[in-house]
């Protein structure tokens, strides 16, 4: 994560990697107006103590209170992540009230639509200059910024009625804790049969309120991070072993190859013997 303070009145925070750990961020003050641009990753967030709301792919969220605001964002590890916070000063927010997104109150709203490719390529221009220190650069970014602002509240404006979110099942803090849990053991022992029915249980939950709270909390179906997590071994094996996929497929916890091949596939755009030689391809090219 890189963040930079361009002017006192914008900040860049700026993420482009698969986190190690879990990572939170924290924030407060009197007002504030923000924009999260985002192509890969997941996650949630919450203002003051209202209910959660979680990230997703390819979307934008424009944050904004005229009062006091707490904000915190949080994006589970494991997961690759392109993604730009800009936060403007709150003398802008005069702006978003002309375009006719209405901020009643001291309460914070976000509206929130697909990333477009103007909005996108805006996004990477500014990743691309963070670079460059200089103050013709900064003065560049500075107006980059802007115009992402310019894009997002245009697109806003054009939707037939731009309303706030809707809101997220809240997700108290012990239930967020045990779905945590539930995510490490998930990861610890992928290759072994796994029935969500008993990891709900075990977390001391239902299994809709597993599910729902497990999609919330880390952008993913409980299943389906199992199957990330399975894909992950069954490539490190193709990468380090000269093991059968049969062999590999048991040991990652698929019943048959043409299991593992399928979700591969689906994953990775290529069949696991494919990407097996490629990796060979680029070790004798080394």
């Amino acid at each position: 994560m890189r963040r930079w303070q361009l002017t006192p009145k914008i900040r860049l925070t700026s993420v482009q990697a698969t986190l190690a750990d879990d990572l939170e961020l924290r924030g407060e003050g009197d007002a504030h107006l923000s924009l999260v641009m985002m192509c890969e990753g997941a996650g949630w967030f919450r203002l003051n103590r209202q209910a959660i709301q979680h990230y997703c792919a390819d979307s934008f969220w424009l944050s904004c209170a005229s009062g006091r605001c707490q904000g915190y964002d949080f994006f589970p590890r494991h997961h690759f992540y392109h993604l730009l916070i800009v936060d403007f000063s709150p003398e802008l927010l005069s702006l978003v009230e002309e375009c006719g997104l209405r901020v009643p109150g001291d309460e914070p709203k976000v509206f929130s639509a697909a990333l477009t490719e103007p909005l996108k390529a805006t996004m990477m221009a500014i990743q691309q200059g963070w670079n460059e220190a200089s103050p013709l650069a900064a003065l560049h970014l500075e107006s980059l910024a802007l115009n992402a602002l310019w894009l997002a509240l245009g697109q806003l404006q054009t939707q037939q009625e731009a309303r706030p979110l809707p809101t997220a099942s809240r997700l108290p803090s012990r239930e967020r804790k045990r779905l945590i849990a539930a995510r490490d053991v998930i990861r610890q022992q992928a290759s072994e049969p796994l029935s969500i029915e008993e990891m709900a249980r075990t977390a001391g939950l239902s299994l809709m309120a597993f599910k729902r709270g497990f999609r919330a909390m880390f952008g993913i179906t409980p299943w389906n991070y199992v199957i990330e997590c399975r894909l992950k071994l069954a490539q490190n094996l193709l990468e380090e072993s000269a093991l059968p996929l049969s062999d590999i497929a048991l040991r990652c916890g698929f019943a048959h190859a043409s299991h593992l091949t399928r979700f591969f596939q689906r994953q990775y755009g290529q069949p696991p013997g494919r990407y097996r030689s490629s990796c060979q391809q680029v070790r004798m090219a080394g």
